[in-house]
């Protein structure tokens, strides 16, 4: 069937059009017609009704082609755009015309190109001058987008913004350890961030970003939103709505870069790629219903000219999380960019009027974050069912000598080589020799439960190894843990390894890294992640090269000494700084994969890791034996890649 012809334009629209000459499209191949005068009559004076109709058609004149330039069309888009909202203010049933106390704002004038500025290198290391951290950098007026990074710059800002949540999850944890003063919420993660801020450690605050974050990626989840704000991913720590002021703005008129959704009104509606956000105000705190209307101003106001403008807004929900430390029970997953195509204002679901705006998810982005939870939720539902999802080769690498399947997905090829190894959960080491000086640990004697006084965790520099949730508090050269010898339960807050994988993980087949393990569980910072497994190698200088070459090696004393990034938030608050720890010799083993191995030996190398390295030694343990353990660097989504640190450009794990 054929499409139907448009529509007639309405009668004012034709006697206009019949006031001026059609001219016939002239032939590119025929001869150059002579360029004589074309008179045209002025029209007469007509004063036009403004209706819904005459927007409807003036939209349909100012559709832009595919030739026009780029700010031309986007310029004939924001025209669309205003009239689409006057149309819907002018129709009989539309809810903004039910509520002419409150007009939209006058039109604003387009925004000009903007240039595409690479950000220094410099620009979001916030804090880098010494002379400079008692000073809060004022923010640029200039809005600008961060392009044409290269690897090395996306790595570089990766790094920042892991270096910038590690000082802030050392702050947020040491100031939940000290006690709070009398009378005071103890609301550490923006005790955390305020320091970081008249420190200077927020990262661009000197510029105005519209759009992506260098350095974050779509699928990061954060805690806090204090958190958010210190990578610069949102301004506002409390308000929904991140929004540069009218004042910073050359326009002079507000624009919002960044909503946090979390579902909290009556009117908002999420299909993941359309969100229905319902602006802020007219509601208590802690209530669904709306007592009162809200009002077009501040973020709501700044979140329409951005409708109006066409720009860009970054996007974060917020998620229920059981396991999240915040006491709001949240985790805020960042979602990606998303376009703002509608602002309407009228009663909403509770009677009062509300501002409502649609938003569409730019197209060619990472996948949706929030979706790869739901994802990862499915495939532990049919884990647990025991049913093998499809292009999956094994629901249990460890064949149940973890304490969690470990499955294994390989949707490229049909390499199935994990299942040619033995699996083994932890190295076996040798027992140490009768002659010779061997420096062995005494276990502790605490019947109940470990706490300051019990002997090992005295060898602990600097207090506890671990905070009540089974987190690291800080890295060192060496954790010692109970033992096999020591009186304490399983239970005890100091021997967190050896309770086994707490987090699920899979090994999958992939194109950047071959084999590698991602995660299947909402990791926290500072959780353990897993042990290496293998042969335990004792290896001269004679054997040594030739081991290298023909077996699959891990080296312990090749990774570089993250650890030492792990809790230190001493660049920040001097009063925190870590003990000096003494020195440790390291592991005096290689460990070889090359018939035993676990998943541990499946992480992929990079270096800008989201795990580290740390020794562990239990007990009454030979010290030249430390356990190889793998903790968590920042806090890890669903399905995100594990990566970590081996301490050589272009080394490659056992994959």
């Amino acid at each position: 069937m054929g499409s139907s012809p448009p529509p007639p334009p309405p009668p004012q629209i034709a006697q206009l059009l019949s006031q001026f000459p059609v001219i016939p499209k002239p032939d590119p191949d025929g001869p150059i017609p002579p360029q004589t005068p074309i008179p045209v009559a002025a029209p007469p004076p007509l004063m036009l009704a403004l209706t819904p109709e005459l927007c409807d058609a003036l939209h349909r004149e100012l559709a832009p082609s595919p030739d026009d330039d780029a700010f031309f069309a986007r310029c004939l888009r924001q025209s669309q755009l205003h009239l689409e909202a006057l149309a819907a203010q002018l129709r009989p049933n539309s809810s903004a015309a039910a509520a002419p106390s409150l007009p939209l704002p006058p039109p604003l004038p387009p925004l000009p190109p903007r240039q595409e500025l690479q950000l220094p290198r410099d620009s979001g290391a916030g804090g880098s001058d010494p002379s400079a951290t008692k000073k809060r950098a004022r923010p640029a007026a200039e809005m600008v987008r961060v392009a044409n990074l290269t690897p090395a710059d996306h790595l570089h800002y990766r790094a920042l913004v892991r270096r910038a949540r590690l000082t802030f999850e050392a702050l947020r944890v040491a100031y939940q350890r000290q006690e709070p003063s009398a009378g005071a919420r103890n609301r550490v993660d923006l005790r955390a961030s305020s320091r970081m801020l008249s420190a200077g450690h927020w990262l661009h605050r000197e510029v105005r970003i519209v759009g992506d974050i260098p350095g974050v990626l779509v699928g990061d989840a954060f805690y806090y939103r204090a958190e958010l704000c210190v990578v610069g991913l949102h301004t506002a720590p409390q308000a929904g709505i991140g929004y540069i002021p009218a004042s910073l703005v050359n326009e002079g008129h507000p624009v919002a870069t960044s909503i946090v959704s979390s579902g909290g009104y009556l009117d908002d509606e999420d299909t993941g790629d359309v969100l229905v956000y319902t602006g802020s105000g007219g509601r208590q705190r802690n209530r669904l219903d709306h007592h009162a209307d809200q009002t077009l101003e501040r973020g709501n106001l700044a979140l329409h000219n951005s409708y109006l403008y066409g720009v860009e807004v970054r996007v974060i929900r917020g998620h229920v999380c059981d396991q999240s430390p915040n006491p709001n029970r949240k985790v805020y997953v960042y979602d990606g960019l998303y376009r703002v195509v509608s602002s309407t204002f009228g009663p909403g679901k509770s009677g009062h009027d509300v501002c409502k705006f649609k938003l569409a998810r730019l197209p060619g982005q990472e996948e949706l974050g929030s979706k790869s939870w739901h994802t990862a939720k499915q495939l532990n539902d049919a884990m647990d069912a025991r049913i093998r999802p499809p292009r999956y080769i094994s629901l249990d690498l460890s064949k149940g000598a973890e304490v969690l399947r470990v499955p294994v997905c390989n949707k490229l090829d049909d390499d199935r080589s994990p299942l040619l190894f033995e699996y083994t959960v932890r190295p076996e080491f040798p027992v140490p020799p009768a002659h010779g000086p061997v420096r062995r640990q005494r276990g502790c004697h605490c019947a109940s439960g470990c706490g300051s006084k019990c002997r090992c965790e005295r060898k602990n520099t600097g207090g506890l190894a671990y905070n009540e949730d089974g987190t690291l508090v800080m890295g060192r050269p060496v954790v010692y843990e109970c033992g096999a010898l020591c009186g304490c339960p399983m239970t005890c807050v100091n021997r967190v390894t050896q309770r086994g994988m707490k987090h699920r993980l899979e090994v999958f087949r992939s194109n950047e890294t071959g084999w590698g393990v991602r995660a299947l569980d909402l990791i926290p910072p500072g959780a353990f992640v897993c042990e290496y497994g293998g042969d335990v190698v004792i290896m001269d200088d004679h054997s040594g090269n030739a081991l290298m070459e023909d077996r699959s090696i891990i080296d312990p004393k090749r990774f570089p000494e993250r650890w030492k990034e792990w809790g230190d938030g001493s660049a920040v608050d001097p009063s925190i700084r870590g003990p000096q720890f003494t020195e440790f010799a390291g592991p005096g083993y290689l460990l070889d994969v090359s018939q035993k191995r676990n998943v541990a030996c499946y992480i992929s190398h990079s270096c800008t890791p989201n795990v580290f390295l740390q020794f562990v030694v239990r007990g009454n343990e030979d010290e030249r034996y430390p356990h190889l353990m793998v903790f968590a660097m920042e806090t890890i989504p669903p399905m995100r890649e594990l990566s970590i640190d081996y301490g050589i450009d272009g080394y490659l794990s056992a994959s």
